[in-house]
């Protein structure tokens, strides 16, 4: 009998560390989902949907570098200095601040060792920027010139017209823009009107909004003063996204959502409050 009074206290403590156990790995369970959560948001870990990671976006960052590279007036290879990492709207918000910097210390560490291993000398120190994005899905990073950009572009332009010119004379009639040239007609209640716009692609946005600074002003009451945004992206597809207007946008009668690209194909009526627009390119 004394030998079995000396065991029964013994069944407490054990039973305590199964506890003290179970509780554990419960907890590391909850702890490994939240950080997943997190990683997917951020590109970290395969997403089963899009099949995305943090080393598929530094792979494509190091391809849009080497794309990008170009010689300087020594014949030395140049390459970006600035990137831009855009997040897809509402995922940069929803993540912790330590995630989002987390990220652009992995793109930065991963720049600077990529341009010194190619040797490329850069215009400015390399940095990241981060924002937020209504026309990206998912994470992208977009290596640039930064504020020596546009003169780089001009240097081109009239270097590739100077060859052009060069060859013949008469070619200079079929020299052309990377432009692509859309018409804008509108129908607003009072007059009806057309406006010539001029898109890149991959290249800046276009304002629509009553003041007169959008590059689409639409003078009517029901149109906010920054309505919305048009954008062309790379492959040549035009996107429209209601910047936060008061009356909305909508696509043949169908409202899109705040921070919501959506794309105009031909025979779209895009309204902007009462006022109705057709674009068609030229």
């Amino acid at each position: 009998m004394s030998g079995e009074k000396e065991k029964k206290p013994d069944a407490a403590p054990k039973e305590k560390k199964r506890d003290e156990a179970l509780v554990e790995r419960l907890m590391r369970r909850v702890l490994e989902g939240m950080g997943s959560v997190v990683d997917r948001r951020l590109g970290r870990e395969a997403d089963t949907q899009s099949g995305f990671t943090t080393t598929k976006l530094i792979e494509r960052m190091k391809h849009l570098i080497d794309e990008r590279a170009r010689n300087d007036a020594d014949g030395r290879r140049l390459a970006p200095h600035l990137f831009k990492l855009k997040v897809e709207w509402g995922t940069h918000s929803e993540a912790p601040p330590e995630f989002i910097k987390d990220l652009e210390h992995e793109v930065l560490a991963a720049a600077i060792d990529y341009v010194n291993d190619r040797r490329f000398r850069t215009l400015a120190p390399i940095k990241v920027e981060t924002s937020a994005d209504i026309f990206t899905s998912g994470i992208t990073v977009d290596p640039t010139y930064g504020e020596f950009e546009e003169e780089l572009k001009r240097a081109d332009e009239a270097a590739r017209l100077n060859i052009e010119l060069a060859d013949a004379v008469p070619k200079a009639k079929t020299l052309t823009t990377t432009d692509v040239q859309v018409l804008a007609r509108v129908s607003a209640p009072e007059r009806s009107f057309e406006k010539p716009l001029a898109f890149r692609p991959g290249g800046r946005r276009m304002n629509v909004g009553r003041v007169a600074d959008n590059d689409l002003q639409l003078e009517h009451g029901s149109v906010s003063k920054i309505h919305a945004s048009l954008v062309m992206n790379r492959e040549g597809t035009l996107l429209v996204a209601d910047t936060g207007s008061t009356n909305g946008t909508f696509i043949n009668g169908r409202r899109i959502a705040y921070g919501e690209a959506r794309q105009i194909e031909d025979g779209d009526v895009v309204s902007f409050g009462d006022v109705e627009v057709r674009f068609k390119r030229q």
